[in-house]
């Protein structure tokens, strides 16, 4: 079993899950029973489990692994050769459980089912061996993180990590990020958004999630902290990026610093995001409200109101955001009023598209006479000046 790229069939005994496993919550012990149970409870594996009791093990779709760094888990003197998977644990997980049902507790009755009518055992399976971890975490890129099977956010965060790991650490970060990119073929942005968030993460979980209810590794949507944090209004202030004296910002690198993040803000922005309400919603609410939170947290008056427990609606009003909130909202619904208008000879008559077209313009005249008001006060001001 010394060639690389040679495929051999190897006792599923022999076979080891990986303890790395990038989808492993941090709570799980990494012992190979704790981990085939996560693997068994939280990845939907019936399916996978039916298809080989029912098919048999796909030869096209051998596991990846590597040696077992100590040869031999076995007790007794038994020096057989073992080998970590680390790619291909799910199916690993199932063959595992159509040998031996009871290794995971309280199996679902659907599983039980399964491997009481299995037509298929399979005790080894098709295994492809790489010399060391290194080798095959490229590949694994390409299959989860840009490929058809994708892992969830935080998994892909910790996988770009190991990589990141990887890279030299004589060189700047900057290029660090590019020669994970580039082992994935991803970019430069996305591997930096991946670890700046991985960074936020950790200083959550280290901090228990801050005491917010309802809040754990299985819950968090760590996908909307990603894309919170990546603006750059909301970035610097919880210390994922620094503003100069031209407004311009610049990246801090918190994967290799963790210490220039903002603990108390980000608790604050962490409140906003997860912590539900009476009314069974977060602050922030929609991820598409990350534009409104992102103003209000550039404008130091509507970020105390914010903090002091006001809506973010109502934060949001007294920032310039507003503004351009309903410029971009005039400009979409001109365009699409401009499209109705196209096709409107071209309709039959129906009462309620007259009653929606009275109602329109009823608001037009709101908004056109308001913006007049403000106008006529603004000249006023000028004029007093």
């Amino acid at each position: 079993m010394s060639q690389d790229h040679e495929i051999q069939y190897v006792d599923i005994n022999d076979l080891l899950l990986d303890p790395r496993n990038p989808r492993l919550p941090e709570s799980i012990e990494r012992t190979d029973r704790e981990i085939l149970g996560y693997m068994a409870s939280q990845t939907s594996i019936e399916d996978l489990v039916s298809a080989i009791a029912q098919n048999g093990y796909f030869a096209g779709e051998p596991v990846i692994a590597v040696p077992h760094p100590s040869g031999s888990e076995k007790e007794g003197g038994d020096d057989t050769q073992k080998y970590v998977v680390v790619e291909g644990n799910r199916r690993l997980t199932a063959v595992k459980i159509l040998q031996d049902i009871d290794i995971i507790e309280h199996p679902g009755l659907r599983l039980r089912e399964i491997y009481d009518n299995a037509i298929h055992r399979p005790s080894t399976i098709p295994v492809i061996v790489r010399d060391s971890r290194e080798a095959v975490i490229p590949y694994l890129g390409y299959r989860h993180i840009t490929g058809v099977k994708e892992w969830e956010p935080l998994a892909k965060a910790r996988y770009i990590f190991e990589l990141f790991v990887l890279s030299s650490e004589a060189d700047s970060p900057e290029d660090r990020y590019r020669f994970v990119a580039k082992q994935i073929g991803s970019r430069y942005d996305h591997i930096k958004r991946n670890l700046d968030a991985l960074a936020a993460y950790r200083v959550i979980e280290e901090n228990g999630y801050f005491g917010i209810p309802g809040l754990s590794e299985s819950s968090i949507k760590f996908g909307v902290l990603m894309t919170a944090i990546n603006d750059s209004n909301i970035g610097r202030y919880v210390g994922i990026c620094e503003e100069d004296d031209n407004g311009d910002f610049f990246p801090v690198h918190p994967i290799i610093n963790q210490g220039v993040i903002d603990v108390r803000n980000l608790y604050q922005l962490c409140r906003w995001i997860y912590e539900k309400k009476e009314n069974g919603k977060s602050v922030l609410g929609e991820s598409r409200n990350i534009r409104q939170l992102s103003h209000v947290l550039k404008n130091e008056k509507a970020t105390k109101i914010l903090i002091d427990g006001a809506s973010l609606e109502y934060a949001h009003r007294q920032t310039e955001g507003v503004t351009e909130d309903l410029k971009q909202s005039l400009y979409e619904a001109e365009a699409l009023i401009s499209q109705a208008a196209s096709v409107v000879a071209h309709v039959r008559y129906e009462d309620e598209l007259l009653e929606l077209a009275r109602s329109m313009r009823e608001n037009i005249k709101l908004i056109g006479n308001t913006l007049k008001d403000k106008q006529r006060q603004a000249s006023e001001d000028d004029d007093a000046f």
